[in-house]
């Protein structure tokens, strides 16, 4: 055990430990807005990428990678998968071991909302969607893509999107609190403290970030006085953009955050220090 400070000139170069170079990063909701901001920081940081997503946005995750592809000089594969069930789960990760031989980095970043459907009589059917992809996705996608780090002998990082409504309850114009969305966000960030202690002697991160109201494309065909009012309860009043989450997410793939265990990256605006 060492139990001295680095001296100056032990301190690591910034530019080494933001580096994703050789690295081989995996996205699920890879057709999202998040996701496509995300792929492009990988990919400009030298990782290849994995962009997994349901069979409807497979034209999408083909013109993202290609762009990545064209652009950054990297791989970029689309894979298509349901988070939600195990047998496509490990369908695709098998697949992406044979493209891109292992993997370093999962972003496990597929979600739902139901918006005008989530309160407190929420379908049982609704209920279960939610906690399908939601959550247990997350632990499906988090345990796969640990148990290739494992195999090959290497540790990684693993990123899982929860919310801020992991935290709190959105104020809204009507007093709906969306019980199934923020009780699967809110599980997230607690399977993700769960996950950290499970997967840290095998040299695997996992950690979790809490986006406040981003404009990901989320929120296309929602009321504009919803969204003037959702902004209004914003400090910062306004609504981040997809560059603003690249930070947090490149933060903890990185070997910039390898103390980071079980933690949740909260950047909201403001929005959950009322």
């Amino acid at each position: 055990m060492r139990y001295e400070a680095e001296s100056i000139e032990q301190i690591k170069s910034i530019y080494e430990m933001i580096s994703l170079k050789g690295k081989k990063a995996v996205i699920t909701g890879g057709a999202g807005g998040i996701a496509r901001a995300v792929s492009v920081a990988f990919a400009e940081l030298g990782a290849d990428v994995a962009l997994l997503d349901i069979p409807a946005a497979e034209e999408e995750l083909k013109k993202n990678c290609e762009y990545l592809e064209k652009t950054y000089k990297v791989t970029a594969v689309p894979v298509i998968g349901d988070v939600s069930d195990e047998a496509s789960v490990t369908q695709a990760f098998g697949a992406i071991e044979e493209t891109l031989g292992t993997v370093d980095i999962v972003f496990s970043n597929a979600g739902i909302t139901c918006t005008g459907m989530d309160d407190a009589e929420i379908t049982l059917d609704t209920w279960k969607k939610m906690l399908d992809v939601n959550l247990t996705g997350m632990l499906l996608v988090d345990r796969a893509g640990a148990e290739l780090m494992k195999k090959h002998g290497h540790g990684g990082s693993i990123i899982n999107t929860a919310s801020m409504s992991a935290h709190i309850i959105n104020r809204r114009p009507a007093m709906t609190s969306q019980p199934g969305y923020t009780t699967s966000k809110a599980g997230v960030r607690q399977l993700t403290r769960a996950l950290a202690i499970s997967y840290v002697e095998s040299g695997i991160r996992v950690n979790s970030i809490s986006p406040g109201y981003v404009m990901s494309g989320l929120h296309q065909g929602v009321k504009a006085e919803v969204l003037n009012y959702n902004v209004s309860m914003v400090p910062i009043k306004r609504f981040a953009s997809l560059d603003e989450v690249v930070g947090a997410v490149v933060y903890l793939a990185s070997d910039m955050s390898t103390y980071c265990i079980g933690t949740d990256l909260i950047f909201d605006g403001g929005y959950t220090v009322w």
